[in-house]
């Protein structure tokens, strides 16, 4: 391990006051990845002295929109009427306030998620690749969403926001600018530079690490750190476990349109095969959602995996109008 640099030297240079014989120093502290927790920790501890400047895009609309209103009134009304319509005019300004709170109560968070963001998707049952302007390569599963910031994104902090699940190819910048990816339930994975597979859906969070270092933010203030090969992974009811898996391969088989299982519980695939198609299929015998099921499947589209199950574990499809049911056929499997 180098010889550690003083904090003083890393507090400059977060504020960007360091010289290019500090910089290279730190940039060869920084090659030892033992001394990245440290790191992390300096810049935690100085991000917390230094908090960062957050926009209030609803009340600066609001302003704007009031604005508009009174330069419109003041150039729709002639000069010599100006007295006359002065009471209505206020009551009209009133009005459109009233009607533009409205609005911001009502669709203000959707407003601003599509002005502060713009959204990344995949369609159903389709993957999708896409490369940031900081470099990062970022590959959405299906029915999956990533949020970039419009403004500002790469100048900081990169900080995108996930919903579905999405592998990661995160670039290091020359400003060691940290990429941040928020999921649901206050949980955030930080990074420098390196590769993970995000999972952020309504039955948990996952998060798998390939390469590199992460410290993931948890729900009431927690932080843990993962190395390579380490899965985390939590339950709807916030318990999470962080193990290692010898088989990376599961986590981005669905970037070949394939589904990875393992001796994985029937009830488990069935959640996969709605969240990648966005159908319906429903298992109502809870023993036969106990059954487990191994290998991997080529699927492209809903019924292939359905017909695959239903071959292996000789299961009846039923169709009905809202959903789709699985359920242990009735026939003898090997009756022609």
């Amino acid at each position: 391990m180098k010889e550690s640099l003083s904090k003083d030297v890393l507090f400059d240079f977060f504020d960007g006051r360091t010289t290019s014989i500090q910089r290279k120093l730190v940039e060869d502290w920084l090659a030892d990845p033992r001394n990245e927790e440290l790191y992390y920790q300096y810049l935690d501890e100085w991000e917390s002295r230094h908090p960062q400047f957050s926009p209030q895009a609803e009340s600066a609309f609001s302003e704007f929109v009031a604005l508009v209103n009174d330069q419109d009134a003041a150039r729709e009304i002639p000069l010599h009427q100006t007295e006359k319509t002065h009471l209505s005019i206020w009551k009209s300004a009133w009005a459109y306030s009233a009607v533009a709170a409205c609005f911001l109560v009502v669709g203000g968070f959707v407003f601003n998620q599509e002005l502060m963001y713009k959204s990344l998707a995949s369609e159903n049952g389709r993957t999708s690749a896409y490369e940031l302007s900081d470099g990062t390569k970022v590959v959405l599963n299906a029915n999956s969403v990533l949020r970039v910031p419009r403004l500002g994104f790469g100048s900081g902090n990169r900080e995108v926001v996930l919903e579905g699940e999405a592998e990661f190819k995160v670039v290091h910048t020359e400003r060691d600018s940290r990429f941040i990816v928020k999921m649901d339930k206050d949980y955030s994975i930080e990074v420098l530079g390196t590769e993970f597979v995000a999972f952020s859906r309504e039955r948990g969070t996952k998060v798998f690490l390939t390469k590199g270092k992460v410290k993931l933010s948890l729900p009431k203030g927690k932080q843990l750190y993962m190395k390579p090969g380490n899965l985390f992974s939590t339950e709807k009811d916030g318990k999470f476990t962080l193990t290692s898996s010898s088989t990376p391969a599961r986590f981005v088989a669905w970037k070949q349109d394939m589904f990875y299982f393992d001796n994985t519980l029937l009830s488990e695939a069935v959640q996969q095969l709605n969240e990648r198609f966005k159908v319906d299929v429903r298992i109502l015998d809870p023993v036969l959602g106990n059954r487990r099921i191994g290998g991997v499947y080529k699927a492209r589209q809903a019924d292939d995996l359905l017909a695959i199950l239903s071959e292996l574990l000789h299961l009846e499809v039923v169709k009905h109008n809202e959903f789709i049911e699985l359920r242990t056929s009735v026939t003898n499997p090997n009756h022609e």
